[in-house]
């Protein structure tokens, strides 16, 4: 009998002291919450940095990081890097979970990089997207053979077989406009504003394009013409290299509301070389024998002009720098007084040629020269014109150099395309192109946020 009454007391005993384990066992805490600590951006670099979710009982948290809903990391660690494609809006989120399933979870948004890319166009008329984060190639396209390349609304408009807009980010045609209808070949000059396109069909007309739908609301017929081109809020200001004409046509109905022939006393056929540069109420343009010009650019009154000589070919394309207009011919680069036309300095590079655009950045002037087999990139002072830097080129150049965050682009006739510090002239990257560059960079940040066209682009202005 004692040996059954002692197993009912263990019986007894064990089921009291399971009762009482129930009664005092603890609740797991959930995870306090997720505070996000930074977002940092490098590029297409993205590192997402948050605080520890506070666990009461000690126990480890385990993250999961998803954006736009794919799961990016599993990690122990409160900080995940990935890259992500540029330009976009991105949603993020991140679920903490200690090991009894306790969680917590934070939502939040934000936005990728802005791309930064260099565009060039090569001998054989490909466009070249380098990315600037990175200094690697992002894609190359088959373009047409134009100075630089207008972007608007994330495309890049391009003139082969067609005026095309080119995603910014793949070179792919995501736009296309074919306004001649007998034969699309390239089209070139092209320029832009909100709402139309204008360009240079192959057969010399020009040509304004709605934006949206891409069709032809008119066109004017020149005589094979080359025409660098300016743009104001009324007008396309032509001024034809294989014309002696500048002609401000209205954009409303492609009719000139004014022009000015160049006046042939020198025997010698008078062309207009540089395209025009707009400031304020005037526009400036030189032409193939030494005269540069100053004209009214609503009424076409010809304010002043000046004569550098009949074999001084104005070809260097204007730019502006306090109240003096820059621009040059083959020999020597001037800086004339905007109001009057009055020399303000001259400067004749040693044993070279100018054969590029001035480039305005932080009150200096950045010009190429050709030195008959070598170049040269030069920083001079705006205000005087005294040189500051030189930077020895492999060859020739005629690609115009720009300045973007204190970096200087330009191209060369060895297939270099170089970066050079803007203040000290020391070279920050070279790499090699597959072909000569003969064209001048242009430099677009996001879809179209900000833009650096060289001084020979009518968007210049």
């Amino acid at each position: 009998m004692k040996y059954i009454t002692l197993v009912i007391l263990l019986i007894v005993c064990l089921s009291c002291s399971s009762d009482d384990d129930n009664s005092t066992a603890t609740p797991n805490s959930e995870p306090e919450s997720i505070r996000i600590d930074d977002i940092i951006l490098d590029g297409p670099t993205i590192t997402i940095d948050w605080s520890d979710a506070i666990d009461k009982d000690g126990d480890q948290i385990f993250y999961k990081l998803y954006i736009n809903s794919i799961l990016i990391s599993e990690t122990t660690e409160s900080i995940s890097s990935t890259t992500l494609a540029y330009n976009e809006n991105y949603s993020g989120r991140i679920i903490g979970t200690d090991k009894k399933g306790g969680t917590t979870e934070v939502s939040f948004e934000f936005s990728s990089s802005d791309s930064k890319l260099l565009l060039y166009l090569d001998g054989f008329n490909t466009l070249h997207a380098l990315d600037l984060y990175t200094s690697t190639p992002m894609w190359n396209a088959k373009t047409s053979f134009i100075e630089s390349h207008m972007i608007s609304d994330s495309l890049i408009y391009s003139g082969l077989g067609g005026v095309n807009g080119l995603d910014i980010l793949s070179g792919e045609i995501k736009w296309t406009s074919t306004p001649n209808t007998n034969s699309n070949g390239d089209y070139r000059n092209i320029i832009l504003d909100e709402t139309h396109i204008y360009a240079f069909g192959s057969n010399s007309s020009l040509y304004c394009i709605d934006k949206v739908t891409g069709g032809k609301l008119w066109q004017r017929s020149f005589l094979d013409n080359y025409a660098p081109l300016a743009i104001d809020s009324d007008r396309i200001f032509v001024s034809s290299r294989n014309d002696d004409h500048l002609y401000a046509i209205n954009k409303v109905t492609g009719v000139a509301d004014w022009s000015y022939e160049l006046s042939n006393s020198t025997g010698a056929a008078p062309k207009i070389e540089t395209n025009p540069l707009i400031v304020n109420n005037d526009i400036f343009f030189g032409d193939n024998i030494g005269r540069f010009y100053s004209f009214n650019k609503n009424t076409g009154t010809k304010n002043w002009s000046v004569d550098a000589g009949r074999f001084n070919s104005f070809y260097s394309s204007p730019t502006q720098f306090n109240e003096s207009v820059i621009t040059g011919t083959y020999s020597t680069l001037y800086a004339y007084n905007l109001n009057s036309g009055a020399i303000i300095w001259q400067y004749v590079p040693t044993g070279g040629t100018i054969k590029t655009s001035p480039f305005i950045y932080n009150d200096k002037v950045y010009i190429g020269i050709s030195k008959n087999g070598s170049g040269e990139l030069l920083c001079l002072n705006a205000s005087n014109g005294s040189v500051i830097w030189s930077y020895a080129l492999e060859n020739n150049t005629t690609s115009s150099p720009i300045v973007f965050e204190d970096i200087v682009y330009i191209g060369d006739w060895n297939k270099n395309m170089y970066a050079v510090n803007a203040e000290t002239g020391q070279l920050n990257w070279k790499i090699k192109t597959e072909e000569v560059i003969f064209k001048s960079p242009t430099i677009v940040v996001g879809a179209g946020k900000n833009i650096i066209y060289p001084s020979v682009s009518g968007l210049k202005n």
